[in-house]
């Protein structure tokens, strides 16, 4: 009985992890969407700025994942078919890394749109893992 509220309990800090990433995800998209191509010019006097709030948003977006990562070991363990989603998690943590170095590397145009990407990316796993979700918590 101990074991099925662990595993209950771990799915839904996985379930909240997921949606805080999904929000935080949907937030930086929309900044990449809707942001002027003038402000990516590392000439500007308030590109640090910009530099420095984007890099703190994509570290915790990848702080979040990799915690979702870390949660869903003992899930994976109990339920196969969350397999898929560690794989597609794995795949987009590749991605994460890839627009943060882009940011660190003053490449902003090009980190916002791998940002775009991953957003995009993950909206389709957040799909998935809402379906295993409402299949596994009532």
């Amino acid at each position: 009985m101990r074991r099925s509220r662990h595993v209950d309990k771990g799915l839904l800090k996985f379930f909240m992890h997921s949606n805080s990433l999904n929000d935080l995800l949907e937030i930086l998209n929309n900044i990449c969407g809707q942001l002027d191509l003038n402000y990516l010019n590392p000439r500007l006097r308030h590109f640090k700025y910009f530099q420095f709030t984007f890099f703190g948003l994509m570290l915790r977006a990848r702080g979040l994942l990799e915690i979702m990562l870390f949660r869903l070991e003992p899930i994976e363990n109990n339920f196969s078919e969350f397999k898929k989603i560690r794989v597609e998690l794995l795949n987009l943590r590749k991605n994460v890394q890839i627009a943060d170095n882009f940011i660190k590397e003053k490449k902003m145009r090009e980190g916002r749109d791998k940002v775009i990407e991953v957003a995009e990316e993950y909206s389709k796993i957040f799909e998935d893992i809402n379906k295993l979700l409402d299949k596994y918590i009532p």
